[in-house]
């Protein structure tokens, strides 16, 4: 008896889940709060799979306004891998989307979870590789969120695996905290990407408050209660150094060693309601939906405990920690293969530290910049940098997609062929059918060394095409021009002759095309 509880004692599963140790009561995460990761990050995954299927043959085929050849010469290396390069029709593509829907939702119930989770987390660096003139912030800490969720039991409680397993007469007995180098790396994820955001936002507009009021005044960013908020500008300046000094020391309060995990839990409900707030006011795709997932890994045991006597819910997680003997050399052998996977991790979580601190900017970074390796930068996909807001937007301004029909009238593309009009819209969502949209409108709006410009002709020459394609003779176009609208009032009550407009592109049409 004395020899099975020390080997109980000294088996890895005990040692990842000691209550005694700092390291636990700052990087463990209960199963549950694993659980609910799992749920919500396959609903933003198949939300964004869905918002990018909308525009599969716009975005992702030949056909559309990103040839693979024109990505290939401009924006591919020998480490931009990805499947979706494999074909330019849409039944392929569409297939590709098929496969990634199947992950998300086998990730959505927990089956097969960790395959499900490895799938994921290749479908989502391939689609994402395919049109970086669309990548936004919320991608990468979508991918990186993957990434460190291949590492981690995702399946262990709330899932079908879980409930296979017991139905097979197995014990599927797992910790009430899990302890890795994986569950610090994903938690080290959502610090680091706060963290450096505010090393970024550490100039005049953020530390004097003028900031979220300047990112209101901007055409591609502000929504409609966002623009009547100009009229507040303390509460806007308030607003704008609370989310300062909350991006400052919220990752330090999140890892504080306290026996009783409150601070912890005040400082995630802080941040997610900063996110909330950020959905309400500005256009920023699902970057806030995608941080509010990884909030829910910092959710400490005694909240899911309280939340479970709530809902009067049946335990779906142990609070024993001791092995089953019939488990014992299961496990055993479970930790010694797990040995390898969490050494990958912990030289991925290392490589990304050093990207964030590689890629501050030059006033806070001692040293020249040293080479990175493309091959864990891009191939792998560990490439982040968390600049977003860092300073003022610039380039604010709306298009207009004038089309001369051959009938005579003239109508505007991006509005559902309305007469033209060279008001500002209330809302950039009026104009973009969605935010991967208003992303590659935004990024071609500047001339730079990025080089999205580059996508100027052939998204015109998209546009109408696909008008043509549905109207008849009459109704079709002769010519197209792309023009970026520009004005310095964030209050729309500017005349057409306050208007700087800029043709970006022009197209002619033939009898043929």
């Amino acid at each position: 008896m004395c020899s099975r509880r020390q080997a109980v004692k000294d088996s890895p599963l005990a040692q990842l889940t000691s209550d005694t140790t700092i390291i636990e009561r700052m990087f463990a995460i209960d199963s549950r709060a694993l659980c609910g990761f799992r749920i919500t990050i396959a609903l933003v995954l198949l939300s964004d799979l869905a918002i990018r299927a909308t525009d599969l043959r716009a975005m992702y085929t030949d056909d559309g306004m990103f040839s693979r050849v024109t990505i290939c010469r401009y924006y591919s290396s020998f480490w931009n891998w990805s499947f979706h390069f494999g074909s330019g029709a849409w039944s392929y593509q569409a297939f590709l989307f098929l496969i990634a829907a199947v992950a998300g939702i086998a990730l959505l119930v927990g089956y097969q979870a960790r395959l499900a989770t490895i799938v994921c987390w290749a479908m989502v660096t391939s689609v994402q590789d395919r049109v970086p003139a669309i990548m936004q912030g919320a991608d990468n800490l979508l991918r990186m969120l993957i990434f460190w969720g291949m590492f981690l039991p995702l399946g262990a409680v709330g899932s079908v695996d879980s409930l296979l397993a017991k139905r097979r007469g197995l014990n599927w007995n797992f910790p009430r905290r899990v302890l890795s180098v994986a569950s610090a790396a994903i938690l080290l994820q959502m610090a680091m990407m706060y963290f450096f955001s505010a090393i970024f936002k550490s100039n005049a507009d953020w530390m004097y408050g003028t900031a979220i009021g300047k990112s209101l005044t901007h055409a591609f960013y502000a929504k409609p209660i966002g623009i009547k908020l100009l009229a507040f500008p303390w509460l806007l300046k308030g607003l704008t150094i609370f989310v300062f000094i909350l991006e400052w020391i919220g990752p330090l309060l999140l890892f504080l060693p306290q026996k009783k995990p409150v601070v912890r839990t005040v400082v995630a409900l802080l941040l997610a309601s900063m996110h909330l707030a950020i959905v309400m006011l500005l256009n920023v795709g699902l970057f806030s939906y995608v941080s509010l997932c990884g909030l829910i890994l910092f959710v400490p045991t005694f909240v899911w405990d309280r939340l479970e006597r709530w809902a009067n819910f049946r335990k779906v997680s142990q609070v024993d920690t001791q092995v089953p003997h019939d488990m014992h050399s299961t496990l055993s052998r479970y930790f010694l293969q797990a040995k390898i996977s969490q050494a990958i991790c912990g030289f991925a979580l290392l490589y990304s530290i050093f990207l964030n601190l590689n890629g501050l900017p030059a006033t806070v970074r001692p040293w020249a910049p040293l080479v990175e390796s493309e091959f864990l930068t891009i191939g792998v996909g560990l490439g982040q940098k968390w600049n977003m807001f860092a300073e003022s937007p610039s380039r604010s301004g709306w298009y207009v997609a004038r089309a001369k029909l051959r009938n005579g009238d003239e109508v505007d593309l991006l509005r559902a062929g309305l007469p033209v009009t060279w008001e500002r819209p209330r809302s950039a969502l009026d104009v973009y059918p969605n935010h991967r949209w208003l992303k590659c409108f935004r990024e071609m709006s500047y001339s730079d060394e990025m080089g999205f410009q580059v996508f100027r002709q052939p998204v015109a020459q998209y546009l109408g095409r696909n008008w043509n394609e549905h109207h008849v003779v009459a109704e079709q176009i002769a010519s197209l021009d792309l023009i970026f609208c520009r004005n310095d009032d964030a209050t729309m009550q500017t005349s057409a002759a306050d208007i700087s407009r800029e043709s970006f592109a022009r197209v002619l049409f033939n009898d043929s095309q």
